[in-house]
């Protein structure tokens, strides 16, 4: 199911955020236990063969990027870069502070999972349920400055496999927060983002662009790709914040829409814990009118996250989704 990417209504082929399903119905398969955690483990050694090569040369440049620690006692101790820092933020935004030993007292202060988004590296593992089928995404990012970059292997056992790399721009200054992002698979898919937030105080203004090439493949967006984004975030505290947002399709004349409210919350010190319902409208490949609930928690640690979603009509197919995957940050 995961492998078939045509377009049944319309005979074209569909880009990757709304790829369809024209598969005939399968029966209910079910696996005991052995056999499940026996193609867990078949996928994972699957995927990170798949793209082993690569994911070691950029766990080389997450070392490479860590700060190298001080090896005499007699050396004057400097101040360290702020996590957040890069060589262009220095020089675009200079900032002259009055007060570093306060300020630097106040960062010591926060709480470990407040401080949890400030590691440059990531390592996620997901695992994709639909009825008869299931599918692996293994997905390594690293942050270079104001660059990230990401390679993703995803295998499907029945029959897709691929390998997909991106970049993203991250640019901050003031009230304007501006990310380009780019993507490219081996199935010749390519697809690009244009996102921002717009705002100096607590509240901000959202508004995004997406586009492909409309070849299809796999990614981790369960959006409508050919789209713009509107909405609006609030920033409660240093971790929390609310935001609401619609995707919706402008190019394929699908009238898929995907309005989303999120949720972050710190528990405590060490806890922090993320509620995403989406709401999604318009028509599904063969051409069915629908309206759903989906819903996604992600669970925060300081140095490990695990996620789980519930998404009916994924990718406005006539199929329920299920999508849990655990992640470190290093």
């Amino acid at each position: 199911m995961f492998g078939q990417l045509t377009n049944c209504a319309r005979g074209t082929s569909r880009s990757y955020g709304a790829r369809s399903a024209c598969r005939r119905p399968e029966s209910i398969n079910i696996s005991s236990l052995r056999d499940w955690l026996k193609d867990c483990a078949t996928g994972l050694i699957f995927v990170c063969l798949f793209c082993g090569r690569t994911i070691i040369f950029l766990l080389i440049l997450c070392l490479l990027g860590f700060p190298a620690r001080a090896q005499s006692g007699t050396t004057k101790p400097e101040p360290s870069p702020r996590p957040d820092n890069s060589t262009f933020h220095s020089l675009v935004n200079p900032v002259v502070d009055p007060t570093p030993q306060s300020d630097q007292a106040k960062k010591e202060d926060r709480d470990p999972i407040e401080k949890a988004d400030e590691y440059k590296s990531k390592l996620t593992f997901g695992v994709y349920f639909i009825r008869g089928d299931r599918a692996y995404d293994l997905n390594l990012r690293h942050q270079l400055g104001p660059f990230t970059v990401w390679i993703a292997g995803f295998y499907d056992p029945k029959s897709n496999k691929l390998i997909r790399v991106g970049a993203q721009y991250d640019y901050k200054k003031a009230w304007f927060h501006f990310v380009p992002t780019l993507e490219v698979a081996t199935t010749k898919g390519v697809s690009g983002s244009l996102y921002s937030e717009l705002g100096s105080g607590k509240t901000f203004a959202i508004a995004g662009v997406s586009r492909t090439n409309l070849k299809a493949f796999f990614d981790l967006f369960w959006d409508p790709s050919e789209s713009v984004q509107l909405g609006i975030g609030h920033k409660i505290r240093s971790y929390d914040r609310i935001q609401a947002y619609t995707i919706f399709d402008v190019r394929l004349h699908t009238e898929q829409q995907n309005t989303h409210v999120v949720w972050r919350r710190k528990l405590n010190a060490n806890n922090g814990i993320t509620f995403d319902g989406v709401f999604k409208s318009g028509h599904t490949d063969s051409g069915q009118v629908i309206r759903a609930v989906g819903l996604g928690v992600y669970y925060d640690r300081p140095h490990w996250f695990w996620k789980l979603y519930y998404d009916p009509y994924v990718n406005f197919a006539n199929h329920t989704m299920v999508r849990t995957g655990i992640g470190f940050k290093f």
